[in-house]
């Protein structure tokens, strides 16, 4: 029988098991010895170690697992790599023993190895993998959740002016790669969801674009979104269709085009024309919401536009429209009179 024995809040608890050298107490609920002996044959010890919280490669199995079924695979590949380096520092143990320690030294060696923002990406990544294992009664509260951020200084996004756009897309040889890219620029579409696009997900006669999930392909965060299409996406668009007769929109000789190829392709080019290393494929994506701005688009349309969640996201890009804040406070005029 499980030896008993009262703890100093009054309540009778038991051994059950021991596990990594430490004793594990389980409590009768019950503050009379007598009461407490009665209830011991009605409690399941099996039960009871089901229940108790996993180590950590053993929650980050588990968490994959379930992640790819409401994730994209991108989405998946950076909880993967935040929650592999995490186990990498803290070692093995249990989820209930993360401490604030175990944190702090993950945060040290990643700052040795990766740049602050790369850090910033990691740790709410592992802040919301761990909110599951609060959501799934594991944990009862999530060890990230009061993680400070690493304090990186503002810097506005990179983005293409027009001559620099028109030239760098005057030197792609590949029809696919120019394809992607002025698409990219006229929508704000992200890589995932251009070389993702089906020619279903377009109506031309509506001049419209929907980014939408699907059996093979998710997008960020499951949301789904509508963009116009321009004059020159339609002129795009139609040519392509005359010339492509595939289920996606942009192919290679009639295959699928791979994200790792448009990632790898584009940034060659980017370094042979001479441009700076902060300059990536999604900075196509910056370009399109800075030329939005810098043509008096509203802050809250272009927000609707590139599918953020918050305005806050959107608001880097205001400082581009110096000429529309100055009108807006001219007005201020009419209600100021100067003796």
């Amino acid at each position: 029988m499980p030896t008993l024995f009262k703890r100093s809040n009054g309540v009778y608890y038991f051994i059950s098991y021991t596990r990594d050298g430490r004793r594990r107490w389980i409590s009768t609920g019950e503050r009379q010895k007598s009461d407490a002996l009665r209830k011991l044959p009605a409690i399941d010890l099996d039960d009871v170690r089901k229940k108790q919280p996993p180590r950590l490669s053993i929650y980050i199995r588990d968490f994959l697992s379930f992640a790819a079924s409401i994730y994209s695979k991108g989405s998946v590949g950076i909880y993967k790599k935040s929650l592999t380096h995490f186990l990498r520092v803290a070692g093995d143990l249990e989820i209930s023993n993360i401490s604030a320690r175990h944190i702090d030294l993950y945060r040290q060696r990643r700052l040795g190895e990766v740049s602050p923002v790369t850090l910033n990406i990691e740790l709410r990544t592992l802040r919301a993998a761990f909110s599951y294992a609060v959501r799934w009664e594991m944990l009862k509260s999530n060890p990230f959740s009061h993680v400070p951020l690493c304090r990186i200084p503002e810097c506005s996004p990179a983005f293409f002016s027009a001559s620099d756009f028109q030239a760098l897309v005057s030197a792609f040889k590949e029809k696919w790669l120019r394809s992607i890219v002025v698409l990219a620029a006229c929508t704000g579409m992200r890589r995932g969801e251009l070389v993702n696009l089906k020619w279903r997900d377009i109506s031309l006669t509506e001049r419209v674009v929907r980014i939408q999930s699907d059996s093979t392909f998710r997008t960020k965060a499951g949301k789904r979104r509508v963009i116009p299409l321009n004059n020159v996406a339609i002129q795009l668009l139609s040519e392509l269709k005359i010339s492509e007769q595939t289920e996606y929109v942009v192919t290679i000789n009639g295959r699928k085009v791979r994200d790792v190829w448009v990632t790898r392709r584009f940034k060659q080019y980017l370094r042979r024309l001479g441009f700076k290393d902060n300059y990536h494929f999604h900075s196509l994506r910056h370009t399109f919401a800075s030329w939005l701005v810098q043509n008096s688009v509203p802050i809250y349309e272009v927000q609707q536009l590139m599918g953020h969640s918050t305005i806050s996201v959107t608001a880097r890009y205001s400082h581009l429209a110096p000429s529309q804040l100055h009108s807006t406070v001219e007005g201020l005029s009419k209600q100021i009179v100067l003796n």
